[in-house]
């Protein structure tokens, strides 16, 4: 029985030592088994595609069938803009989602069209505009905006492209309408009157953009360049406009200066008079007071008031210089002479 297994295990060592050999129809028949399986997963992936699609968190989606809008991904199904939307009749039978990540479509006849959901940035080209006084200048501005509304951008607009053409033209025939009423010097010199008219640009170029799905977010002038032969006459002016607001400006002040001082002296002699007033009512009182003490004083002891009252006279007549001549029968003088 030891004899047999033994036998056994060499003829199965042995032919685990025999190498595999692969001939060229082996290796070609794996190739093709190996290309045929890749071609099933491209195939695969390619179907899976066709009805799948992905929404990222920066886009909002439109699908199409026979190239009519069916439904609509966006990223806020409350927003104005979407309720709008539902409420367009030419939108009526379009169904809208909310939502990113993955969808599903019908293959072959629906598509998926992704438009970006974030603030876009249009550098316009520079153009030349004329101000008021006939002055040229070079206007260079940029615009940041989004789609607002994608179905309706898609039908509309169709591209970034076509959409920055729109917003140059609409932002520079506003442009051009706002400048022509103000004089060169103020695009420089009068900020608050710039951001007025950049904000009256911003709502006229909405007013225009929002039913073709666009929102313009803000309007902002980059840059304004003067013609060497306009610089110096639009610097003077400049000039001249801020040294008459700086005459101003000191003027007003002191007109106000004098103002206050006319009033704190108004007010001063208002008080010195309340004071003088309150003075003499104190006064008048303590001397009603002292008269009313003096009265007292005499009625208790007449003799006493009348020489204490000489002596206060003395010593208000008299000092060390004092020379007076007087009678001694003077009843000014009882005190002095009596013995």
């Amino acid at each position: 029985m030891e004899s047999i297994n033994h036998e056994f295990q060499q003829q199965y060592q042995s032919q685990n030592k025999k190498p595999i050999k692969l001939s060229g129809q082996n290796l070609k028949d794996l190739f093709k088994s190996l290309g045929a399986i890749l071609i099933l997963l491209i195939v695969a992936l390619i179907v899976l595609n066709s009805f799948m699609f992905t929404v990222g968190e920066r886009e909002q989606v439109v699908i199409t069938q026979f190239d009519k809008i069916v439904r609509v991904i966006v990223d806020n199904i409350n927003d104005p803009t979407v309720k709008a939307l539902k409420n367009n009749p030419r939108f009526a039978d379009v169904t809208i989602e909310q939502g990113k990540g993955l969808f599903f479509k019908i293959p072959l006849i629906q598509k998926a069209e992704h438009f970006s959901n974030q603030l876009l940035t249009y550098d316009t080209q520079a153009e030349e505009v004329f101000t008021k006084d006939k002055k040229k200048i070079l206007l260079d501005n940029f615009a940041q905006w989004k789609i607002d509304n994608p179905a309706t951008f898609m039908v509309s607009i169709g591209s970034k492209d076509a959409a920055h053409q729109r917003i140059d033209e609409f932002i520079y025939s506003k442009m051009r309408e706002e400048i022509g009423k103000i004089d060169a010097h103020m695009l420089i010199a009068d900020k608050t009157y710039i951001m007025t008219m950049l904000q009256s640009v911003e709502d006229y170029v909405n007013s225009q953009l929002e039913p073709l799905g666009i929102k313009v977010m803000d309007i902002r002038i980059k840059r304004t360049e003067f013609p060497d032969e306009t610089k110096p006459s639009i610097y003077d002016q400049m000039r001249s406009e801020r040294q008459a607001v700086a005459t101003k400006y000191r003027a007003d002040g002191q007109k106000q200066a004098r103002t206050i001082r006319a009033e704190a002296e108004k007010n001063a002699t208002v008080i010195e008079a309340q004071a003088y007033e309150q003075a003499q009512k104190l006064k008048g009182e303590g001397d009603a007071e002292a008269l009313k003490i003096y009265a007292e004083a005499y009625n208790v002891d007449p003799e006493f008031y009348d020489f204490w009252k000489t002596l206060q006279t003395y010593r208000a007549v008299f000092n060390e210089d004092t020379t007076i001549i007087i009678s001694p029968d003077s009843e000014f003088a009882k005190y002095i002479y009596r013995k």
